[in-house]
């Protein structure tokens, strides 16, 4: 156990807690894979591997850039955090903003959801002091005692929270609720403009966390040779999942996109994994938008109908891209946050967007 005083900050005791989690035959990690069951193990170890690594590395970095605000202002005393189950990575990096900002925490979880918990394990035999700044509870009331609420769902379910929260005592109300994110690619099939390295980057964005979080593409929009670049990516979609195969879908999931798929057949083209439901990639040349119904389940349009229906319309949380500039795709599309292909779900910590709060979120 670290002793926590002078030199051993907020950033370090949770950079040293993320790095219990990346050793070999790490006991959170094993549980994380076991008890996350809306994933496959190797998807669950995959996913938490990368966040973790960006954690253990950036923590330090984020807290000192942080330090001014947090010396100038004097931090609130409550913090509520209420979870969503979609995916574990938000709640985790919502955590971590709330101890860095020298805060007190109550953190809600979504029903079923064992990350919160096993996070506090692994902090507790660091440092049990700063994890006695995060209580977890249960209880469905527990933002009305807060100073500030932090909260991730979808959207009826978030403006009917903040609802009732104006109806009790005031207090500051961060929401992140519903968004969706795309791709964009410059595609010159034979002139090889986009390399087979960028097709694998784009499977990998459109497979990792099978598609439930806020920053999952649900379609790529091509520039140039669409049907080409789909097929491309169809291969890429089954070697992805060769390697961190798709959990196996209850009735109701595995049917809606048995359902889209016997649709698209007749309004598109359609790449599909045989036997199973584990992957599908369609290629709608149609002039218009329809949303995917995940778990693997990604559009491939021209980038036409990004341009003459959606724009700014659609909430865009995340944009992926490859062959243009980003002043390309700024004009076309405004998003929360850029980046290149295959970086989609893996934002940098150090990176402020729009699907956590900020340190100085979170302090008078």
């Amino acid at each position: 156990m670290l002793a926590y005083g002078a030199m051993m900050t907020a950033g370090r005791t949770i950079a040293a807690a993320a790095r219990l989690w990346l050793k070999h035959n790490s006991p959170w990690m094993t549980r994380a894979k076991r008890e996350l069951t809306a994933f496959s193990p190797a998807m669950v170890e995959l996913g938490l591997r990368e966040l973790f690594t960006d954690i253990a590395a950036n923590v330090e970095e984020l807290e000192r850039r942080e330090a001014l605000c947090s010396k100038l202002h004097a931090p609130r005393s409550t913090v509520c955090h209420i979870l969503s189950g979609n995916l574990p990575n938000s709640g985790i990096v919502s955590v971590v903003i709330g101890l860095l900002s020298g805060v007190q925490n109550v953190v809600k979880p979504a029903t079923g959801d064992p990350m919160p918990a096993l996070l506090m394990e692994s902090l507790v035999t660091v440092d049990p002091k700063l994890a006695r700044r995060v209580k977890l509870t249960h209880n469905r009331e527990a933002y009305r005692g807060a100073d500030i609420v932090v909260a991730y769902g979808d959207d009826e379910t978030l403006s009917s929270l903040q609802k009732r929260r104006r109806r009790g005592a005031g207090a500051t109300f961060l929401r992140f609720g519903h968004r969706v994110s795309i791709g964009m690619v410059n595609f010159c099939h034979s002139a090889g403009c986009v390399s087979q390295s960028a097709i694998a980057a784009a499977a990998r964005d459109a497979s990792l966390w099978d598609q439930q979080g806020c920053m999952s593409p649900q379609c790529f929009y091509v520039r140039g040779d669409a049907a080409a670049f789909a097929g491309g990516l169809a291969r890429e979609m089954e070697r992805f999942d060769r390697l961190w195969p798709r959990v196996e879908l209850d009735f109701a999931n595995a049917a809606a996109i048995a359902r889209a798929r016997n649709e698209w057949n007749f309004r598109g083209r359609v790449w599909a994994s045989q036997g199973s439901t584990h992957w599908t990639v369609v290629l709608d040349e149609r002039d218009g938008w329809a949303p995917s119904p995940l778990n693997r389940f990604i559009f491939v349009r021209p980038i036409e109908s990004l341009a003459s229906k959606l724009g700014k319309q659609l909430p865009l949380s995340t944009i992926g891209f490859v062959g243009f500039s980003l002043k390309e795709v700024v004009a076309m599309a405004r998003a929360d946050r850029y980046c290149s292909l295959g970086e989609m779900q893996r934002p940098s910590l150090l990176l402020t967007h729009g699907s956590r709060p900020r340190v100085g979120d979170l302090i008078l």
